[in-house]
């Protein structure tokens, strides 16, 4: 890496990818972060209830995240082996009502990019891209009271790989951040809790979702992931702005352990993370639901350096469909 009191060295290409490739297996700890590890992004996307018999709900989001800054525990780094980094992606759930209390749900996603751009001289970038883990659960309504307005609801289900071998680029095997998928099977299970208060037009609810991975076929695990997520609404009132408008805080924390090669556990992986998601919400017909949302950390801690959150964004389009008439 260059020293940037001296001056800086001007590297023929095939020698920076010999560094670059050197750095990835000499330092395979060090510039890895959970926070760009392949799981489905699901920040402001989940369905909360189950759905009404024979209705189908389509959700589609763009998210963008990105990051230049390394911590270790709570602290920033001065390490830099990594200039920046972030991801651009495109994911659906869709979800049909098939009994009354029973709704089976499915998660597709795509990374048109997952980038490492490394601090060398002249710039050298990695570039990973393809589908993530397929997700398909089951989601049944655990309870109801109406007359409190309060539900309970949960949801199990498989992360299906839709393929086992690890990309490369330039025969280059990527780092485990930029890989797409995690190529391994794996379980979430889910928890939705909802209060809603007619008279103030306030809803509160809590996501819980854990996130268990198995081993691929390299004998590499990625940690299991825990999403805590606490949400209160309200909406706005016509004479603040006309049409059917929703805004939404949510808080969210994202706890990892730690990844492990064999039986080797790595240092460098797994954390705990807080981010703050304001969101805003709009409605058409009671069938378009146009969001967006936005992350800030509030709080952020890694187990030794690894390359923290700056800031995400998403863009999220939901659409029902009913078939019971």
């Amino acid at each position: 890496m260059v020293n940037q009191k001296q001056k800086p060295l001007r590297l023929p290409l095939f020698s920076t990818k010999l560094i670059v490739l050197a750095i990835l297996i000499l330092q395979p700890l060090k510039g890895l972060s959970q926070c760009f590890s392949s799981v489905n992004p699901v920040g402001g996307t989940a369905n909360l209830l189950v759905l009404d018999q024979k209705s189908l709900r389509f959700i589609g989001f763009y998210s963008h995240a990105y990051s230049n800054s390394y911590y270790e525990g709570h602290s920033k780094s001065d390490f830099d082996q990594i200039n920046n980094a972030g991801y651009n992606y495109f994911g659906s759930i869709l979800a049909y009502g098939l009994f009354r209390k029973l709704t089976l749900e499915t998660e597709w996603g795509y990374y048109l990019d997952k980038t490492y751009q490394y601090n060398l001289t002249p710039v050298y970038t990695l570039r990973g891209s393809g589908f993530t883990n397929t997700v398909i659960s089951s989601k049944f309504s655990l309870y109801t009271d109406y007359q409190k307005r309060l539900y309970l609801s949960g949801s199990a289900g498989i992360k299906i790989p839709l393929t086992r071998k690890l990309k490369e680029v330039d025969g280059v095997t990527l780092p485990v951040d930029l890989q797409p998928s995690t190529n391994a099977f794996g379980t979430v299970f889910q928890l939705f809790f909802v209060k809603e208060n007619s008279a103030s037009g306030m809803r509160y609810f809590l996501i819980s979702r854990v996130e268990t991975n198995r081993q691929n076929k390299n004998d590499y695990r990625i940690g299991n992931a825990v999403f805590t997520s606490m949400f209160v609404s309200g909406h706005l009132p016509d004479h603040w702005i006309k049409g059917d408008w929703t805004v939404i805080l949510q808080l969210r924390n994202e706890f990892r352990t730690r990844n492990k090669r064999g039986e080797i556990t790595e240092e460098f992986t797994g954390g705990c993370i807080f981010l703050l998601s304001p969101q805003i919400n709009y409605r058409i017909k009671e069938k378009w639901n146009f969001s967006f949302i936005f992350d800030i950390p509030v709080y952020q801690y890694y187990n030794g350096i690894q390359l923290a959150y700056n800031y995400a964004f998403m863009v999220n389009l939901t659409r029902d469909f009913n078939f019971y008439k």
